[in-house]
């Protein structure tokens, strides 16, 4: 008979104490007391880790010449998961996110995500910021077969590599830039305005993104650009590209810069007297105020995927929420970054039970309401199309003159 039977503490494996019998009849009893005893230990590991947090991992640039927009895409982010552990989380788990940081540099790109990939706790890695860092995240999460989801990365490559004959675990929430670049061209053309625009980008994946665009666009309306250049990060002296600008006589500059090397740019274009209107994904609110107010750059106009000013209550209720939380007002990449995470949730809590495989599945599945009022599904490349924002400069004043779904 059995005496007594206990789990040990120490070890956690089964202890069993025998008395009496002995002989084929014991060992059958034995083996179903080991039997129940596992079935035990395998009920205690499930309870367990359906009740552990659902952890994401991130990698965003949070020190570093970008690491303000790092931050920003960390505040939506976090802000998007304290709302749903308000709810009750996802498959009533605590939903959590650990953030690695990646400086917008590939090579820490990978070092950072391959650690996260190695520990085996992250049901999603979430973003890169950088094109070139998300890019080179791509390989990684496909080997290991764990949803990667993009919320600010907006290199057109994302999506081609993606989806349907491509990386099936890479799923683009925020619009390429050559799909963004195809409204804002659209645009300026119903209004005389595409037949005369040069190009200046960064010598990056962003840069060389809205190069390509912007010569798709322009290609598609039998139009070209009259010049295209591209200048180093951290470039000190734009002289001799703004004199190269300056003596093609352009209508239009489409300038593709970010961070400090925008603000540089700006600056000196502005010292120079360039007269030219700029265009592409001008970082309109980064404009230093003396510029704007001074009316230099009227006639500027920008696309970008989304603009506080929108009139639908959920994104009046994401403004509001995200300036009383931070003590700042959101931008666009607070917004992907929010966005982006809510889409991600959505697929955890319709996944049934948050693992990798069964994520993937209910991100390619995803019908999402935007905050801007649209309703979001991927693409057979594995991107959401949602409305675009087309601004202008007037006066000194960015105004929002157009819609255009991408």
């Amino acid at each position: 008979m059995i005496k007594n039977f206990k789990l040990d503490d120490k070890m956690w494996l089964p202890t069993i104490y025998t008395a009496g019998k002995t002989g084929s009849g014991m060992v059958r009893m034995s083996l179903i007391v080991v039997a129940v005893a596992l079935a035990i230990l395998v009920s205690v590991g499930t309870v367990q880790a359906q009740t552990e947090p659902i952890i994401i991992g991130g990698s965003a640039p949070l020190t570093g010449g970008v690491a303000h927009f790092g931050q920003h895409s960390r505040w939506g982010a976090e802000m998007a998961i304290e709302e749903a552990n308000a709810e009750g989380g996802a498959l009533g788990r605590k939903i959590e996110i650990e953030f690695q940081d990646n400086r917008c540099n590939p090579a820490e790109a990978v070092k950072s995500v391959t650690q996260m990939l190695a520990e085996k706790k992250f049901v999603a890695i979430y973003d890169g910021l950088c094109s070139s860092a998300a890019l080179a995240i791509m390989p990684l999460i496909e080997r290991a077969r764990v949803p990667f989801i993009v919320a600010n990365a907006s290199a057109t490559s994302i999506a081609e590599k993606s989806g349907v004959g491509g990386n099936r675990w890479t799923f683009k929430v925020n619009p390429t830039d050559a799909i963004m670049l195809d409204a804002l061209i659209g645009w300026l053309d119903k209004k005389g305005k595409a037949d005369n625009i040069a190009f200046l980008g960064e010598d990056t994946d962003f840069g060389r993104a809205g190069s390509s665009g912007l010569e798709a666009a322009l290609k598609k309306r039998n139009q070209k650009p009259v010049m295209v250049d591209f200048f180093q990060k951290g470039t000190a002296d734009f002289t001799p590209v703004l004199t190269k600008i300056k003596a093609k006589k352009p209508d239009l500059l489409a300038l593709y810069a970010i961070a400090a090397d925008f603000q540089n740019m700006i600056r000196q274009w502005y010292s120079f007297g360039g007269g030219v209107p700029l265009t592409g994904r001008v970082l309109v609110d980064q404009v230093p105020k003396e510029i704007m107010e001074s009316g230099f750059l009227d006639g500027t106009t920008s696309v970008q995927p989304w603009d506080p000013s929108v009139d639908t209550p959920a994104n009046k209720k994401f403004v509001e929420a995200f300036t009383k939380k931070y003590n700042v007002a959101p931008m666009l990449i607070s917004f992907e970054s929010y966005e982006t995470l809510n889409i991600l949730i959505d697929a955890i809590r319709r996944s049934g039970d948050a693992s990798p495989a069964a994520i993937r599945d209910a991100l390619a599945t995803t019908k999402y309401q935007s905050i801007l009022g649209t309703v979001l599904e991927f693409d057979d490349h594995n991107l959401i199309h949602n409305n675009a924002v087309i601004f202008e400069i007037k006066g000194g004043k960015v105004m929002v003159v157009g819609m255009s779904k991408t």
